[in-house]
């Protein structure tokens, strides 16, 4: 990504964006107060600077068959702690995984995954984590709710 430096109307589109990725550029254009070819124009180069990184449907898992969702934190052995992009790509590729963090403390993945049943998620820690000979210790914690947060651009520290 090209670091770039984000003016506050690129701060407010950036919010609307995060809110509702389907917006229009009309209606962001006007909830940003700006010119539809200014907007266009900004949006377009946030997306290029690879600040805009894409744009989702959040879907139900439940609607889906997935109701259970579960964080589980891995830890690697200190012997492949040189291939962790290696073990990174194989657990990125596990079905069922929809994210995973490279995190610092005393875990070195995070795993959000999502299943049809209590029953599946412990097949899913037995045959996909359990099995690996890289992989150490696990953790899961299942995920009761979900609340999405208010924006996806962060207020900077001052």
């Amino acid at each position: 990504m090209n670091r770039i430096q984000l003016s506050a109307a690129d701060r407010r589109i950036l919010a609307e964006l995060s809110r509702d990725g389907r917006l229009s550029n009309k209606e962001l254009a006007a909830r940003v107060g700006l010119p539809r070819s200014t907007c266009h124009g900004r949006v377009r180069a946030l997306e290029e600077a690879g600040v805009i990184r894409g744009y989702h449907a959040d879907i139900d898992p439940e609607a889906v068959g997935t109701s259970v969702e579960a964080m589980i934190f891995v830890s690697v052995h200190s012997t492949v702690r040189n291939r962790l992009p290696v073990v990174a790509n194989r657990l990125r590729s596990i079905p069922g995984v929809q994210r995973m963090y490279l995190i610092g403390g005393d875990h070195d993945f995070v795993l959000h995954i999502a299943c049809e049943s209590v029953p599946a998620l412990r097949d899913f820690i037995k045959l996909h984590l359990g099995s690996d000979p890289d992989l150490g210790r696990t953790e899961t914690q299942i995920i009761f709710e979900q609340h999405p947060g208010t924006s996806a651009v962060p207020e900077l520290a001052r």
